[in-house]
């Protein structure tokens, strides 16, 4: 049944291009709110992220319960597929990664940074120059493919959905505290749920990549307990698209040396994406098949 819900959810994705017309946070930025009125709670950041975050999942995981009791399998199956919809990230991460590389080739540097905007602000940085874009596009498109996709897929083939709206919920509440006093306690929750995701994804990049550049990154940073989710991902990265060639860029051949380059490593990263998702699908297959 999991891979059957993984499977449907992602045709609807490619269909919608997100789960965009089930996410609606509005509900939890109100209960959120409500929760910090309330000065027992307000009082204790880490008691205050418990509360906010475990209720929704307790419930969720009583919805789960009452609808695979009353309707079977096929109860668990129509629940299941709207709630990981809404896991799933926000925004449409295919058409905002070609909007950027069609105004990086032609040129377009200023219109570059605006369509990546959504990208970029998942690492709350602003570029100051063209190679600074490029690499911040490159470390926020790694992220940004795992918050929305594969963190939360993770999850939830541990364990369900409850997991799967664990880790939506807490990026949710540490986007939200942003600038507060519990900015700091949400922050390390969210890479405390990114650890581990992070470097099975880590090996699934050495799988499909570069293995030997991939695995000497994924062995360096294994247990390092400083670096960011991103800067995890980029080291990966830079390991699993070593020797890319920039002539396999899609952007024509009136290209300066720079804009191949870049171009070339940005569609190689969504080639790799690609890639490990298939793998990932794969295991689940074998899993339900042999399990």
């Amino acid at each position: 049944m999991t891979l059957l819900i993984v499977l449907i959810t992602l045709a609807l994705v490619q269909i919608w291009g997100s789960g965009a017309p089930l996410h609606r946070d509005g509900w939890f930025s109100r209960w959120s709110r409500h929760l910090q009125t309330m000065p027992s709670i307000n009082g204790n950041s880490g008691l205050l992220l418990g509360v906010t975050i475990l209720v929704p999942v307790l419930i969720s995981a009583i919805v789960m319960v009452v609808a695979e009791d009353a309707a079977g399998s096929l109860g668990y199956l129509l629940m299941g597929v709207p709630l990981l919809l809404y896991c799933l990230g926000r925004g449409n991460f295919n058409e905002t990664v070609a909007n950027y590389l069609r105004n990086w080739y032609s040129g377009d540097f200023d219109g570059a940074a605006k369509a990546a905007s959504p990208i970029l602000r998942e690492l709350h940085e602003a570029p100051s120059d063209d190679t600074c874009l490029h690499e911040q596009v490159f470390r926020g498109a790694a992220y940004c493919a795992f918050e929305r996709l594969f963190a939360v897929l993770f999850w939830f083939i541990l364990l369900g959905i409850p997991g799967a709206i664990l880790f939506r919920l807490s990026a949710l509440y540490a986007e939200d505290t942003r600038g507060s006093t519990e900015e700091a306690t949400a922050a390390r929750w969210l890479w405390l749920l990114e650890w581990l995701p992070v470097r099975v994804m880590g090996l699934s990049f050495a799988i499909v990549g570069n293995f030997a550049g991939c695995y000497r990154a994924w062995r360096r940073v294994l247990m390092c307990r400083e670096s960011d989710t991103d800067q995890v991902l980029e080291a990966y990265l830079e390991g699993a698209l070593g020797g890319i060639d920039a002539s396999e860029c899609s952007g024509g051949s009136d290209l300066s040396q720079v804009q191949r380059q870049s171009g070339a490593e940005i569609e190689g990263l969504q080639a790799l994406l690609s890639r490990t998702l298939l793998l990932w699908i794969t295991g689940l297959a074998l899993l339900a098949l042999f399990i």
